[in-house]
């Protein structure tokens, strides 16, 4: 449940964003998008970025990049109401949530160039249209659908179905200290764990091999045997575990083994069952639509002129810089 400070907070957001997509301030407007006045606070966070950008070399390029910026901005909120989208209340809480957490660690930046609590919200919901506009445009009934065809083949080579067990090499002591096992124990468990190996490429069923393993009673056996779909860009295994299990043939097994434990490895066919897509759909969606989105976004920006004010640029860049430290 959103509390009722956030509750206020967001209404008064909305109603911001539903008389004009950036409002004017009392230091004038330093840049107007296709009539939209675009405030200084707006202007002042998207130069800051360009500030921390060490692509942008000079101030005239910095200014363009936050021109730039800005007109994107007006673009996505203007495209995101022209197309009847709404955000729903849970995505308006996780949009809070996580502005709230950004703004705990770097208001004190923010104002000191100028940008206040209630700006840098609405910034933040933008973000949120623009995820909101790529479902709209690509997702399945969208305006732009991609096939799943073209979605299956990413999630085919970036993901990795695997049945796993782990294998610590290694006992804990009542402190919880690792104790590695004598030689002869790794030898039997390395042993223990190719034969299994050999079983299951020979046709043996992998269900009955794990089993063998449990029924011998090796307590070194840490993990139950289930399918895990594993991304190309996972932290959770290993560097080299996605290259490894991604190099096997399907229905056959290997063993990798690091330092304190040994993975047993098998490689399921990550098309064999459609929930292993369907639940990582969104995400493939996601990186698939990427450059699509970006695309559509440039197209409606084209559509798009703006004049700016030098005077209230100006204003802009040396509060800015003077808080960086520029000037």
């Amino acid at each position: 449940m959103i509390r009722r400070g956030l509750a206020a907070l967001l209404a008064a957001v909305f109603a911001l964003l539903t008389l004009t997509a950036c409002g004017q301030s009392e230091e004038g407007t330093p840049l107007t998008v296709n009539g939209t006045p675009v405030n200084g606070e707006i202007f002042r966070y998207y130069y800051d970025i360009a500030c921390a950008d060490p692509s942008y070399t000079t101030r005239d390029a910095r200014v363009q990049a936050a021109t730039e910026s800005c007109i994107r901005y007006v673009a996505v909120n203007s495209t995101f109401r022209a197309w009847g989208l709404a955000l729903t209340g849970a995505e308006k809480a996780v949009c809070a949530e996580h502005a709230n957490a950004l703004w705990g660690a770097f208001s004190a930046h923010y104002k000191r160039i100028g940008v206040s609590k209630e700006t840098f919200l609405k910034l933040r919901l933008s973000g949120t249209y623009i995820e909101d506009m790529r479902y709209a445009l690509f997702d399945r009934g969208g305006m732009k659908p991609l096939p799943d065809e073209l979605l299956k083949s990413y999630f085919e080579q970036n993901y990795v179905a695997v049945k796993m067990v782990r294998c610590n090499l290694y006992d804990t002591d009542l402190y919880g200290n690792h104790i590695e096992y004598p030689q002869d124990v790794l030898q039997a468990i390395l042993e223990r764990y190719n034969y299994a190996v050999e079983q299951i490429n020979a046709g043996v069923a992998l269900d009955f091999m794990y089993a063998s393993l449990i029924s011998e009673g090796n307590e070194e056996v840490r993990q139950a045997l289930k399918t895990e779909i594993v991304p190309r860009d996972t932290d959770v295994y290993p560097a080299g575990f996605f290259d490894f299990a991604m190099g096997l043939t399907n229905g056959k097994a290997a063993i990798m083994d690091f330092e304190d434990y040994l993975f047993l490895v098998y490689k399921v066919d990550i098309l064999s069952d459609d929930s292993f897509f369907e639940e990582n759909r969104d995400a493939c969606l996601l990186a698939v639509s990427e450059p699509y989105l970006q695309s559509e976004i440039n197209v409606m920006c084209n559509r798009y002129s703006s004049m700016r004010d030098s005077t209230a640029v100006e204003a802009c860049c040396r509060t800015v810089e003077k808080v960086r430290g520029a000037v």
